[in-house]
């Protein structure tokens, strides 16, 4: 039921995005917790206000109460229906065979490659909140074309919202990353990305823990090896 709920909340982030940007619409799955969309925005980049916007809008799309409508096409009409998004054309020229049939669903303004199953509509969404923005590429390839990638999370009630918001809050505050620069065992720079210079008092943890990990090696019958 919740994969549902999210698959039905990424289509109205789709309908969202291509209503206030444009923009060519990649994928968008459900998530262990929540969802995304990727879409082609040449080199623009989402700020925050960006997310606000995006998130009015789909709220907008959520009220609207729209139908999620299945509807059959063959491979060809399918090609046709999509000729401007050249994702979705490579999606639909690997995927379907020629001869075969595929499934898309209206929702609103968005129609959108899919196999369902969806919510009966966009009204049973009550809270929506787009949450973050990244950088990816198409299929995850560095070498394909960049895209933006939207994160949201929807629930059937305001209030579960407000929860998971207290919830995401709390989790930040309690972030290893932010208290061990707080506490002064670590920090990182860009002389060296994604390495941890550990301080005089974050190496005394360090190297405890170390010490016991070698230890473990040995009580347990283990060599070393660098």
């Amino acid at each position: 039921i919740k994969t549902v709920f999210w698959h039905s909340s990424a289509h109205v982030l789709g309908a969202a995005i291509e209503n206030v940007y444009g923009a060519h619409l990649a994928i968008g799955p459900p998530l262990q917790d929540g969802f995304y969309y990727d879409c082609y925005m040449g080199k623009e980049t989402l700020s925050e206000e960006d997310l606000k916007k995006i998130e009015a809008s789909a709220l907008k799309v959520c009220q609207a109460k729209h139908k999620f409508e299945r509807l059959e096409l063959s491979k060809e009409e399918a090609l046709e229906m999509f000729v401007a998004n050249p994702f979705k054309i490579n999606l639909i020229s690997n995927k379907i065979g020629d001869g075969q049939m595929t499934s898309v669903y209206r929702c609103g303004p968005l129609i959108d490659l899919c196999m369902g199953p969806h919510l009966p509509s966009t009204g049973k969404i009550k809270a929506f909140a787009a949450t973050k923005a990244s950088a990816t590429n198409w299929l995850g390839q560095v070498t394909n074309d960049p895209l933006q990638r939207v994160y949201g999370i929807a629930f059937p009630e305001k209030a579960m919202l407000k929860k998971w918001q207290e919830f995401q809050e709390k989790a930040k505050q309690r972030d290893h990353r932010n208290l061990g620069m707080k506490q002064e065992l670590f920090f990182f720079h860009q002389l060296s990305p994604g390495s941890c210079f550990w301080l005089p008092h974050g190496t005394r943890v360090y190297n405890k823990l170390v010490a016991f990990i070698k230890n473990q090696y040995w009580t347990r019958g283990y060599e070393e090896v660098i």
